[in-house]
């Protein structure tokens, strides 16, 4: 039997994404009865079941493992095929939809869209700010911008630049309470947490820029915390104590004076910011275009950090899609 409706490749290929029926129908906007409806009539024109479904967990058959194979690519060149019938063949085109943490995002994510769209003002995007991980296989979403290792082996990351987090503290504390000259000394004076159910970050690992295997933790204590890293960059230019804070967001108040490093020669060690994508071919070549750009406007030292000298952790921050 012939294939009616190619719509039912699309759906089918959501639902192998996401696990799951009423996941796929929210990722599509569509009635979970459609959706099944969709894959019930694919499976009829192929003569052949794509799942074994049972009330615990949905599982593709070595049969819907295979037409997925082949026909993803395909799925992924109508799309392509329709851009260029509606925005014609010059340049860059389509949408793109991107996540990334709320502060980060509407700081530099969004500064660097602003940019890319400059150079490529067909590719329209979508920027979703929210500190939750988003599931790239239950959305629509193109690209996360990412902070830390990778944990999911579904998932591909690209390494943009380096988080580094430093030690700051207001000109009007260090008057007041004077300045630490080794990190133990830390634990005499107050400190701003990082904190939120289940996690109070009062183990502070700080590594001696140049000083490979040298690493102290300091364990501090204090009545002043947050969910919040901004907050904690206001209280600390507010004189309220010493605050461990990322270079991207302490770099207005450093270049300012409102905040000095404490302890300059100390820093915790690096976390990596990367560009993640699902493990989808063929990948658009906008998606392609964006994650280049970013790894070359952020590339090391990244724009954050090229005011505040070298870092005490000098690895690459990931690997390529």
């Amino acid at each position: 039997m012939a294939l009616r409706n190619l719509d039912d490749l699309t759906v089918f290929l959501k639902v192998l994404d996401c696990q799951s029926f009423s996941a796929a129908a929210r990722a599509l906007d569509l009635a979970p009865a459609t959706v099944s409806k969709q894959v019930a009539r694919l499976e009829a024109a192929l003569g052949t079941s794509l799942f074994e479904r049972n009330t615990r967990r949905l599982k593709v058959t070595d049969e819907g493992r295979a037409v997925a194979q082949r026909v993803r690519a395909a799925v992924a060149l109508l799309d392509e095929a329709g851009d260029v019938a509606r925005q014609g063949n010059d340049g860059l085109f389509g949408m793109l939809r991107v996540t990334a943490p709320v502060l980060f995002g509407s700081r530099y994510v969004a500064a660097a869209i602003a940019a890319f769209r400059e150079r490529h003002p067909q590719v329209g995007f979508e920027l979703h700010l929210t500190d939750r991980v988003v599931d790239l296989y239950a959305s629509d979403l193109d690209l996360a911008i990412r902070f830390g290792r990778l944990a999911d082996s579904r998932l591909l990351a690209r390494g943009l630049a380096t988080s580094r987090r430093i030690l700051v503290a207001s000109p009007d504390y260090i008057r007041r309470h004077g300045q630490p000259i080794h990190p133990r000394d830390l634990r005499q004076h107050r400190c701003l947490l990082f904190a939120y159910p289940g996690l109070r970050d009062n183990r502070w690992s700080l590594r001696k820029i140049g000083g490979r295997n040298l690493v102290e933790q300091v364990d501090v204590n204090s009545d002043l915390s947050s969910d919040n890293g901004d907050a904690l960059r206001v209280w600390s230019a507010a004189g309220m104590g010493i605050a461990l804070r990322e270079t991207w967001n302490a770099a207005g108040d450093l270049c300012q004076g409102t905040l000095l490093r404490v302890l300059p020669e100390w820093e915790e060690p690096g976390t990596p910011i990367s560009a993640v994508r699902a493990r989808r071919d063929p990948v658009p070549a906008r998606l392609a275009v964006f994650i280049d750009f970013l790894a070359e406007l952020w590339t090391e030292p990244a724009p954050w950090d090229r005011l505040l000298g070298p870092s005490a952790d000098s690895k690459s921050p990931g690997e390529t899609p």
